[in-house]
């Protein structure tokens, strides 16, 4: 699974933007900008900047995580990174979710 992290911050100023802007109605893709990482790259990452100990992270794959599952699993994208172009075209640009996660640790 490939994701990029989003903060609830970073899409309410989105939101606040394109309602400020009076942009055209629509749908607009909005994520952090950045890589695209899997969610073990993104444990990985939250983990070395917590406590330095990245090499505890193993990762999963989707299949196996829900290989012992009793009931129905809800289907998962194997990539949800949206485009963003729709609201860099309103003149709003989403911050890179990776700097973001670091500011964020900071604050822990």
């Amino acid at each position: 699974m490939n994701e990029i992290l989003t903060f609830t911050r970073d899409m309410a100023a989105a939101i606040f933007h394109v309602l400020d802007a009076k942009a055209p109605y629509g749908t607009y893709g909005c994520t952090g900008s950045g890589a695209v990482k899997s969610w073990a790259d993104i444990a990985r990452a939250v983990f070395e900047a917590a406590n330095g100990n990245d090499g505890k992270v193993v990762p999963v794959s989707t299949a196996d995580y829900y290989a012992r599952a009793a009931g129905p699993i809800a289907p998962r994208p194997a990539h949800s990174a949206l485009d963003l172009s729709r609201l860099e075209s309103v003149g709003f640009r989403m911050p890179d979710w990776e700097e973001e996660l670091g500011e964020y640790l900071k604050t822990l």
